[in-house]
């Protein structure tokens, strides 16, 4: 490699050092405008905060990510860690930008039902290795997004209801600390880490590989219903009494949306069939057949229905997500109750405005405690607005509505970073920022 560099970009003090470690990492180091700088600076949301590290390190191993750390401590460089570019970013302008895409490696144990995955897994690989042996993950709406990054920030499931936070599922995690050690950070080990790391992201290393509960869901019953936007009142209204007393094996949502091809109101649900999963649902006998279940909501006459009996690798048509990457914003807001007349307050120029049904597993508490404050919420509320159009949210943290928090996963946009303590209770983030002193003194990750 050349060392081409923008001196604003990229500090004078660091060329010489970076050109004599280059042949010391098994994964591309790159500076500005060098090829394939742009690629491994990339996100899916193009509309993030500002991206343009003085160096990125793509990552292979727990050994580069140490390396990295070590070089951006001796050059005076702050760190920040990417690896699909969904969620939340800071400005990365003169960082140091870690890559962990390459760190690839994921394994499943059928008989424990654990997996373990690396950094750069996403969720569309987990689905597919877990239902080799009738095995389901706690992945969320898109299969695209980094497995690790979601359940840091606690992660909400296709199948919450059914299977609880992302983040109660956790058994380890292996974090790479400021200091360029490898800690283990279990119940057992590391136990402040261990309880902040699940829904927290506290900034205090870079996590490499989790182990993660699986549950025995080789099956579902799901998809979405489709009626005219024009109806999206009336639907709502008939979605909020249906899901009320829903049994725990159901997951929903209601979406409004209003996207350059099509303007609709979906109804997305996610059943797991009987006989239910083991340790699930206690009277699996007991609970309707999907069909009786849906069938008040078929009675409403949608204009599209492709709810129906899937096997579990198919979980993403639920949701149908965007797979192209787009400039946008995406605010949340959870909520105690929600009115039939939330969607008359919905600003035209929102692209989608959902409310997801909570409760369930969601409000079980994990038999080890960790940062999710959210177990009270009964829904949560998302929206999102396409880069361009700066529409008021239908709802805000003072409504008596909201439980005063945001969803931190439901973040996205050059505002999120500073939005972060609105996920949490002031005590969970007075822990938080007080254990990012002590693990990050020097507050080398953004």
């Amino acid at each position: 490699m050349t060392v081409r560099t923008n001196p604003v970009w990229f500090p004078a003090r660091f060329r010489d050092r970076l050109a004599a470690v280059i042949s010391h990492f098994n994964g591309p180091v790159l500076v500005p405008d060098e090829p394939g700088y742009d690629d491994e600076t990339a996100r899916f949301n193009t509309i993030a905060a500002s991206a343009r590290p003085a160096v990125v390190v793509g990552v292979r191993d727990v050994s580069d990510v140490r390396k990295a750390l070590a070089h951006a401590r001796s050059a005076g460089l702050r760190v920040a860690v990417q690896a699909t570019g969904h969620g939340l970013s800071a400005p990365t302008d003169g960082a140091l930008l870690i890559n962990t895409r390459r760190m690839t490696g994921l394994s499943v144990d059928p008989a424990t039902r654990v997996a373990r995955v690396e950094a750069g897994v996403r969720w569309s690989q987990v689905v597919d290795a877990a239902a080799e042996h009738g095995l389901a993950p706690p992945n969320g709406s898109s299969p695209l997004v980094g497995a690790i990054g979601y359940t840091l920030g606690g992660g909400l499931p296709v199948l919450g209801r059914t299977l609880g936070w992302a983040a109660d599922r956790v058994r380890s995690l292996d974090l790479v600390t400021a200091d360029g050690t490898l800690r283990t950070v279990t119940p057992y080990e590391n136990q402040d880490l261990f309880w902040a790391l699940r829904g927290g992201r506290p900034g205090v290393g870079v996590v490499t590989a989790m182990e993660l509960d699986l549950a025995a869901i080789p099956r579902f019953h799901g998809g979405l219903l489709r009626f005219p936007a024009e109806r999206a009142s009336e639907v709502l209204a008939s979605w909020l009494a249906w899901s009320r007393d829903l049994p725990d094996t159901t997951s929903t949502s209601i979406a409004l949306l209003r996207l350059p091809d099509t303007h609709v109101t979906a109804i997305r649900i996610a059943h797991v069939a009987s006989p239910a999963p083991d340790n699930l649902i206690a009277h699996p006998s007991s609970l309707p057949t999907p069909d009786d279940l849906i069938a008040p909501l078929r009675a409403l006459g949608p204009i599209g229905d492709t709810v129906r009996d899937r096997p579990y690798t198919e979980i993403a048509a639920v949701h149908e997500d965007p797979t192209e990457p787009a400039a946008y914003r995406e605010l949340s807001l959870m909520l105690h109750t929600v009115g039939a007349d939330l969607f008359d307050h919905a600003d035209p120029d929102h692209a989608m405005v959902e409310i997801r049904r909570l409760g369930g597993a969601l409000a079980a508490p994990p038999d080890v405690p960790n940062a999710i404050d959210h177990r009270a919420a009964a829904y949560s509320l998302s929206t999102i607005a396409m880069a361009g159009t700066n529409p008021k949210p239908p709802l805000d943290l003072a409504d008596p509505s909201s439980t005063g928090l945001r969803f931190r996963n439901f973040l996205a946009g050059p505002e999120a970073p500073a939005q972060a303590a609105d996920a949490y209770t002031p005590a969970t983030w007075h822990r938080l920022t007080t254990l990012k002193t002590t693990h990050d003194p020097h507050n080398l990750f953004l």
